[in-house]
């Protein structure tokens, strides 16, 4: 029996998409739209890849991305090279290690994505300390407040899983 509706998209082109919505996305950072002490209003979206490539569990490719997608971030703040990518591969370790230790915490897209978001400012603010700055978590909140709450959304063009979704 035929069906007009399309297939799933193949882990490949997921990856890729995966890839390119972030990169995308990470672009929004250029436009200043801030919310005074807040930060800016574009979402974290780093935690989208770190959160969704990590039902692959431990992975190098999916490591070098996510380095490489730090590294795009920090040219785009201005920030210093290397600390989102620090701060992305650390969210994605600890997603792995919870969802391994716990498989009801990680039940749903927005759980996941709100575990991510909890170990990426918790990443950011260690970052922080470690660097000798200060940490103003207002900044940070709102974007990872925003990317948490838009993941379930986007949930499908991260879940790297071959089986039927």
């Amino acid at each position: 029996m035929s069906t007009l509706l399309p297939g799933r998209p193949s882990t490949r082109s997921r990856l890729f998409s995966g890839l390119a919505i972030v990169a995308g996305t990470s672009l929004l950072n250029l436009v200043s739209l801030n919310l005074g002490p807040f930060g800016s209003i574009w979402p974290a979206s780093l935690i989208w890849a770190a959160c969704g490539w990590a039902n692959q569990g431990p992975n190098a490719l999916i490591s070098v991305l996510l380095f490489l997608l730090g590294l795009w971030l920090d040219l785009l703040t201005g920030g210093p090279l290397g600390a989102w990518a620090v701060v992305a591969l650390l969210a994605h370790g600890l997603t792995i290690l919870t969802a391994r230790l716990s498989v009801a915490m990680a039940s749903t897209p927005l759980g996941s994505a709100a575990i991510t978001g909890f170990f990426f400012l918790l990443a950011a603010f260690i970052l922080s300390i470690s660097s000798g700055k200060g940490f103003n978590v207002l900044a940070i909140l709102v974007p990872i407040i925003s990317a948490v709450i838009t993941y379930p959304w986007l949930a499908p063009w991260f879940d790297l899983s071959e089986d039927e979704a």
